[in-house]
């Protein structure tokens, strides 16, 4: 079974837990490295705290691929919201604008900084009481607000956004918070680049 699916049964448990982020950044680097696999040649660091960004700081990367030589190309940036997608959504699109200049241009030299979403098509809104207030629709903000031109023009195919969909089976039937501890993921993009 794929660890994207894995992951997903369970991404509405503990959702800023130090477990979750793991296994979600574990599912996210296999899925790269299944569909492409010129990228295992890198050494994998998770939550690296990177010292030299745009601002002479450090800046902790959630994925970060090695050269052979010990030079970081190739870095991750990951998320996985289950809620409240459409309130926030401008706030992600400038976070990855913003995030794009800190890397690119940092005492580094990136081949690719990849900016990975995992969002459900149609997302709950609790109440404060766990219950489903009604439902948010994340693909249709992601259509709409989407980073990808911009960075385009200020990075070429160096920096890219890549968005991953899925649904929740028998999402209709779900009543509150805790009926999403387990859920059956289903229709998954796949992680896909752009620029390759």
């Amino acid at each position: 079974m794929n660890n994207l699916k894995i992951f997903l049964e369970t991404t509405f448990v503990d959702v800023r837990s130090s477990k979750r982020t793991d296994e979600l950044h574990d599912s996210i680097l296999s899925e790269l490295l299944k569909k492409y696999p010129r990228y295992k040649k890198y050494d994998w660091k998770f939550e690296y705290n990177l010292r030299g960004d745009a601002y002479g700081g450090s800046f902790k990367i959630d994925i970060l691929g090695f050269n052979k030589n010990g030079f970081p190309k190739i870095a991750i940036l990951c998320k996985c919201n289950n809620s409240n997608i459409g309130k926030n959504i401008y706030n992600f699109t400038n976070t990855t604008i913003g995030e794009s200049a800190r890397l690119m241009h940092s005492e580094y030299k990136f081949e690719k900084i990849l900016f990975v979403s995992i969002y459900p098509r149609k997302a709950p809104l609790f109440k404060k009481d766990g219950s489903i207030r009604s439902f948010d629709t994340p693909f249709t903000y992601k259509e709409r607000v989407n980073s990808s031109k911009i960075l385009f023009k200020q990075y070429g195919d160096v920096v890219e956004e890549v968005n991953i969909f899925y649904d929740i089976e028998n999402l209709e039937s779900k009543k509150s918070r805790e009926d999403f501890y387990q859920i059956t993921p289903k229709n998954i993009t796949e992680l896909k680049l752009k620029y390759e």
